[in-house]
């Protein structure tokens, strides 16, 4: 193992025809939970998505569920650069995710943005206040969302999960040429 890695891939990186544009040795392990964090979106927005990008933040109670994939150590560079490690935009971290297949805790590497957000307002709390206003900053692209339900249902994410992350408040700018990429005209948000 010592020339490959495991990453944990929350975000668009859930989907294998994203995770491989960039890191083409990343060979899917399962599914997996991340206990005691829940996912959030903060930013004024990224180029390729033109929306906030996902993060994970220390929660007590919640979980983010992803997809666990083995990587050669030749694409670490690249997986960081894809994250934006040199540019200060996200910090790698190892976490202990619990395998869905196997029952057991493999500790991944994965990325949460340098300027955490604060406040929960994407939270399955949040959710069932339905007055709650999510800002702009803190809102995924329409096309970027789709990418993490596709890459959910791809990776075998639990039902319930995919139905919130569909439910999810999102800006609806589309991004035609990922959209056309990563073929995800079939996919409906709620």
């Amino acid at each position: 193992m010592a020339n490959k890695f495991y990453y944990f891939g929350f975000g668009s990186n859930m989907l294998a025809r994203r995770i491989h544009i960039q890191n083409p040795t990343a060979r899917r392990i399962g599914a997996g939970k991340l206990e005691n964090y829940r996912l959030d979106f903060q930013g004024v927005g990224s180029n390729t998505w033109l929306g906030a990008p996902a993060t994970i933040v220390p929660t007590p109670g919640s979980d983010v569920f992803g997809a666990i994939w083995e990587i050669d150590m030749c694409n670490l560079k690249d997986l960081d650069s894809q994250e934006g490690v040199s540019d200060g935009l996200y910090i790698p971290i190892n976490v202990p995710v619990q395998s869905l297949n196997t029952n057991s805790e493999i500790i991944c590497r994965a990325y949460h943005l340098s300027n955490q957000p604060e406040t929960i307002v994407h939270g399955q709390a949040a959710a069932a206040a339905a007055d709650v206003e999510v800002p702009s900053n803190r809102q995924p692209s329409h096309t970027y969302l789709k990418v993490l339900v596709k890459g959910a249902e791809e990776s075998g994410i639990p039902g319930d999960y995919v139905k919130w992350l569909r439910g999810l408040k999102h800006n609806g700018n589309h991004v035609e040429a990922m959209e056309l990429k990563l073929e995800l005209s079939t996919v409906k948000l709620s």
